[in-house]
């Protein structure tokens, strides 16, 4: 076999791998969160499916929600949910999602409601533990950067929660939980869906 025939199988082999590339799922979101929790340090990444949504037509401009995910164990995850907001850098005020802060339409948001819940896995829809925020000064939640075109959002945030229920059941659900000097990186946000009726 000749020095050509040896490029030529090199240059087919590595082409064969390149189309052999499994396509990345537009639901799995890439996440990276790091800060303190109650004065500890920590620091977690991860993909998450739906851990980030992007609706670019509910508004004027592109809204997300979210779902920060904190690994403590293999079967242990805090999640800090964040409904809908203007994907805009800014400060914007957290409050408490059992309370109403919007005005007039849902368009126009004053602030982000916020929770939480412990869970063994990210998908888990049952609970452990619940939580909700303790409004007041030391929240915040602050956008540094959005890029539409990559779908990727940085941020800055701090809040305070306290469990709802009574008996703990996770082992880090203790009666209020605080993060503070929180940081997160969240890219491949999964853009929803638009259904329009058939012409």
């Amino acid at each position: 076999m000749n020095r050509y025939s040896y490029i030529f199988i090199l240059v087919m082999s590595g082409l064969l791998s390149c189309e052999k590339q499994p396509l990345m799922d537009s639901h799995m979101v890439n996440q990276v969160l790091m800060g303190e929790v109650n004065g500890v340090p920590f620091k977690s990444g991860m993909t998450v499916w739906n851990g980030a949504i992007v609706s670019k037509t509910l508004c004027k401009s592109d809204v997300i929600g979210m779902g920060l995910v904190r690994k403590i164990e293999e079967d242990e995850y805090q999640i800090v949910y964040l409904n809908f907001f203007h994907a805009e850098p800014g400060d914007y005020t957290l409050t408490d999602s059992a309370v109403s802060h919007r005005k007039n339409t849902l368009c126009t948001l004053d602030s982000i409601s916020a929770h939480s819940r412990f869970t063994t896995f990210p998908g888990n829809d049952e609970s452990m533990d619940s939580y909700r925020l303790l409004e007041g000064p030391w929240n915040y939640f602050r956008i540094l950067y959005y890029d539409p075109e990559k779908n990727e959002i940085q941020g800055q945030f701090a809040a305070k929660f306290v469990r709802i229920n009574k008996r703990q059941r996770a082992k880090e659900a203790v009666d209020t939980i605080t993060y503070t000097n929180g940081k997160f990186i969240v890219s491949n946000v999964y853009v929803q869906e638009v259904f329009t009726e058939p012409r």
